[in-house]
């Protein structure tokens, strides 16, 4: 029996800095999106810039590796252009904005860097669509151009929106601001793989700034 005691004892012993480098962070976040539309009917000049916000977990489960989850509420990745022609010998612009968003998940597999407050982050990201509204504006010499309704201004609802997967691969740093309260600023890359409708070839690529605020629970 004290045999038992002393290897159960001498278990605990060995779990217990396991389970004091285990942390868990929860964070209110907020940012900037800067989107660009790729793709073989894409004007080269298709970007935009977008808000997000939502939350995000934070788990270190060693001083090295841990796992971050963003869940953004409202994660914005609209663009707009501008296309420039001549009709019957009238030249007109085309001014076309998209209101593009989605409820974003994002599982991310996090590496901190020993002795520093920085840290590197990879993975997936899941977004399923939450608005997609078309918005085109037309403008002629002298206004002599109109669409057929004698409109100068077209909105429309995008249809057969898919479901967006993104690859997404950042960095970010921890300041402390004490009493287990980090201001944590990220930089990162997104590369989208699918296609935003079904119907056509455009992508979007994302540079992304955003700013969290983690309270340390564990």
């Amino acid at each position: 029996m004290k045999k038992h005691l002393f290897i159960l004892f001498a278990l605990l012993i060995i779990a217990l800095p396991a389970q004091a480098q285990f942390h868990l962070s929860l964070a209110p976040v907020t940012g900037l999106n800067f989107n660009i539309a790729t793709g073989s009917d894409v004007e080269e000049s298709t970007n935009g810039f977008g808000f997000l916000i939502g939350t995000k977990v934070d788990m270190n489960f060693t001083p090295t590796i841990g796992l971050m989850t963003n869940v953004l509420f409202y994660d914005s990745r609209g663009v707009s252009s501008s296309t420039q022609g001549t009709t019957g010998g009238i030249s007109y612009t085309l001014d076309a904005s998209s209101s593009i968003a989605y409820l974003e998940i994002e599982p991310l597999f996090k590496i901190n860097v020993p002795n520093s407050m920085f840290y590197f982050f990879a993975g997936p990201s899941v977004g399923f669509n939450i608005e997609s509204t078309l918005q085109v504006k037309l403008s002629s010499a002298g206004d002599q151009l109109t669409f057929q309704d004698g409109s100068k201004k077209y909105k429309a609802t995008m249809k057969d929106m898919n479901t967006r997967f993104e690859l997404k691969l950042g960095s970010g740093i921890d300041i402390s601001l004490g009493n287990n309260i980090d201001i944590s600023p990220e930089v990162s890359f997104g590369y989208g793989i699918t296609k935003i409708k079904s119907d056509d070839e455009s992508r979007i690529l994302t540079i992304q700034a955003m700013v969290g605020v983690k309270f340390r629970l564990i």
